[in-house]
């Protein structure tokens, strides 16, 4: 019951409602393979219209990954309504992470942190340790890498932010490794498969990205947490 209990209040406190952005879709799904989990997503309109995004994973599985992931929501939250710049974000939350103590650092964060100014048409991003996030525009697919190791793995580590235009068309994947290191036996479904669905989207692309995935795998038993968030901007 306390673990059922846990997974109710994990999941509440998962975006609720996004944001309803003209001209754009944004969803997120996110799905564990026990109880409660590491990863961790969340969409934060800021007052002057932007709006601040973050997919993390925690290393690790269970409650002890899901208990840190809580901590780093404390400390997203806090420092996006403080509104600092991105890569100061990574900065202090690595710092802060790392002060927690050894046990916290064997559970490090790998992160990407996302500001979309919907009016200027613009992305922020800071990649720490995480897997690349696809852009894919004008059928061409760039990765966003990361700039700096995982949160809470190395003291005085610094971040770096990449700026781009979010053309019309335009689409943004952002994932945990849990959605390409699943395996039809020794064949690993990869980054390669995953970038391929961005070409033919779905209306609902993260419904065709899970449903791919269990094909990919005869509904086997999922064995990692598994969470993804899409960004597309329609053409007018």
């Amino acid at each position: 019951m306390d673990l059922d209990a846990a997974r109710t209040i994990q999941r509440s406190l998962l975006p609720q409602e996004v944001p309803a952005i003209a001209g754009y879709t944004l969803n997120y799904r996110s799905t564990t393979c026990y109880e409660v989990g590491g990863d961790y997503v969340d969409v934060v309109a800021l007052p002057d219209g932007r709006l601040m995004m973050v997919l993390a994973d925690v290393a690790g599985k269970g409650l002890a990954s899901a208990m840190i992931s809580m901590t780093f929501r404390s400390s997203f939250l806090s420092m996006a309504g403080a509104g600092l710049p991105l890569h100061e974000m990574a900065a202090r939350m690595n710092t802060l992470h790392w002060q927690e103590g050894t046990e916290a650092r064997r559970r490090y964060v790998t992160a990407i942190l996302l500001c979309l100014d919907p009016a200027s048409h613009t992305i922020e991003a800071v990649n720490a340790g995480h897997n690349p996030a696809f852009v894919a525009a004008d059928g061409k697919i760039v990765h966003i890498g990361a700039s700096g190791p995982p949160l809470g793995m190395l003291p005085g580590r610094s971040y770096e932010i990449e700026r781009f235009t979010f053309e019309e068309g335009s689409q943004m994947l952002l994932y945990t490794d849990g959605l390409t290191e699943v395996f039809r036996g020794d064949e690993e479904f990869g980054e390669e498969r995953l970038m391929g669905l961005l070409h033919d989207p779905a209306d609902d692309f993260l419904h065709q990205v899970w449903t791919t995935l269990k094909h990919f795998t005869g509904n086997a038993r999922q064995t990692d947490n598994m969470t993804a968030l899409y960004l597309s901007r329609g053409r007018k």
